[in-house]
């Protein structure tokens, strides 16, 4: 529970994966993704289902941007 926390959706990078978060009536939930665009595909549906505002995309941190670019 995160009670007292307004209903949100955010993306964060963490360990190489991407993290959407969600708060929805005081309740966080957490979905795993490994690629960024699922992520954030995500992170939009659960925005429109919840009425909340659209967000610009998380950029990704300049140390997955350097592991993607030497594959």
């Amino acid at each position: 529970m995160v009670s007292g926390e307004p209903d949100s959706v955010r993306v964060k990078a963490i360990n190489g994966q991407w993290i959407v978060r969600i708060v929805e009536g005081g309740r966080l939930t957490q979905q795993v993704f490994d690629i960024h665009a699922q992520a954030e595909s995500f992170a939009e549906e659960e925005r429109l289902r919840l009425g909340l505002p659209g967000e610009p995309p998380t950029e990704e941190p300049v140390e997955m941007r350097r592991g993607r670019q030497a594959r």
